[in-house]
């Protein structure tokens, strides 16, 4: 990773809470997150201390809405250098983890994603353990292992305005290093 910019795009399907989940990440005292899920690609800053040697660190959340009239949007977040990729589900609609195993079967056939940390973003308005769930943890486990991505189970966090301090712990804890 660079040490002054970290590149962290962020994909998932239409609704699944991108956006607001990277609002409420850069902007934790801001009121909800506006930005339409038509609107196309969409970038946003974090400066973000890291706490074991207080260095000042950009985080850029390169937003793309994952339908399918925005197919190009995803071959280009894979090729602008990530650093990470975020992959957003909804715990509720599993079609958005299939949608996210055919994302990274075409970003691991593009190529430009080896070695890149993913992680596996569970949201929802209903905090779920998917470990207990026998059908998510059916749907979740291929993932984990064959694209070697880490759960951050965020399902829940559109219960407050900010993030509470496990979900903060969680994604900083993904860039901190």
């Amino acid at each position: 990773m660079n040490n002054s910019t970290i590149r962290i795009g962020v994909l998932g399907e239409l609704g699944v809470g991108k956006s607001e989940l990277v609002h409420r990440i850069c902007h934790p005292t801001a009121g909800p997150c506006s930005v339409s899920s038509w609107a196309g690609p969409t970038v946003d800053i974090l400066d973000f201390e890291r706490p074991h040697n207080h260095e000042h660190v950009w985080v850029e959340f390169i937003v793309i809405p994952g339908e399918t009239r925005h197919p190009k949007s995803r071959q280009m977040v894979y090729s602008v250098g990530l650093d990470a990729l975020f992959l957003v589900c909804n715990c509720s609609i599993q079609r958005t983890f299939l949608r996210a195993a055919e994302w990274m079967e075409e970003a691991t056939q593009i190529g430009s994603l080896m070695g890149v940390p993913v992680a596996l973003i569970l949201g929802g308005p209903v905090p779920v353990d998917w470990t207990s769930n026998t059908t998510l943890s059916q749907i979740i486990n291929p993932l984990v292992t064959t694209y070697n991505a880490q759960v951050l189970d965020m399902s829940g966090y559109t219960q407050t305005l900010a993030l509470e301090p496990r979900q903060k712990q969680l994604i900083y804890g993904f860039f901190e290093t």
